[in-house]
């Protein structure tokens, strides 16, 4: 999500050690879901800098074990 965030120009951030009970109450989280992991996502006030020209997924993701390449059957 974040990686497709970037390329549409959409900044994100990961967020740990949630206060559970004011999550819960803003949220409208139930009583028996706890979240360990928020991540954030805006738009930025300025101009995103960074490489958006990657490497294929199936060059850098691996199934299982390392060297099994994942590749994705895109529709």
């Amino acid at each position: 999500m974040q990686l497709t965030a970037w390329n549409h120009g959409v900044v994100s951030g990961v967020f740990t050690g949630i206060k559970q009970a004011e999550f819960k109450r803003d949220f409208g989280v139930p009583e028996d879901l706890s979240a360990t992991i928020v991540v954030g996502f805006g738009y930025p006030q300025k101009k995103l800098r960074g490489r958006k020209n990657r490497r294929p997924l199936s060059e850098v993701a691996f199934l299982e074990r390392y060297g099994n390449k994942l590749d994705i059957i895109r529709n």
